[in-house]
C-alpha cells in the first residue's frame, strides 16, 4: 500500500510528537560531566543541539548566560532561574578555566 499525500503530511505533523522519545535516548550524552544543572541543559537545549554544541565552546558564566538569552530571543522558552542554572553548569562543565586543564 503506497503513501498518499495524506499519509505523509500526517507523518510530517506528528513527527515533533515523537520528539519526546528521541530526547530520552540522549539524556546521558557522553562527555557531559555530572554537576549541578546538567539534568536542565539536557532537557532543554537538546531539543534543538547536539551534543557538540557546548563541548566546542569555552566561556566564561557571563558568556554563557549571553548565549541562553539569544536562544530565548529566537523563541526559547526558559525561566531566568533555569537560564541562570544552566549558565553556571556550562561555566563549571565548558568555561574557561575547563578548557585550559583539558
Amino acid at each position: 500500500m503506497p503513501f498518499s499525500r495524506k499519509s505523509a503530511l500526517a507523518i510530517l505533523f506528528c513527527g515533533p510528537l515523537l520528539a519526546p522519545a528521541a530526547q530520552a535516548q540522549r539524556t546521558k550524552p557522553p562527555g557531559f560531566p555530572d554537576a549541578p544543572g546538567k539534568e536542565v541543559l539536557v532537557g532543554k537545549c537538546f531539543q534543538c543541539h547536539a551534543p557538540t554544541m557546548w563541548q566546542d565552546h569555552s566561556q566564561d558564566r557571563r558568556g554563557w548566560e549571553s548565549v541562553l538569552y539569544r536562544m530565548v530571543g529566537r523563541g526559547a522558552l526558559w525561566t531566568e532561574d533555569e537560564i541562570r542554572t544552566m549558565a553556571d553548569y556550562l561555566a563549571v562543565a565548558y568555561g574557561r578555566q575547563a578548557a585550559a586543564s583539558k
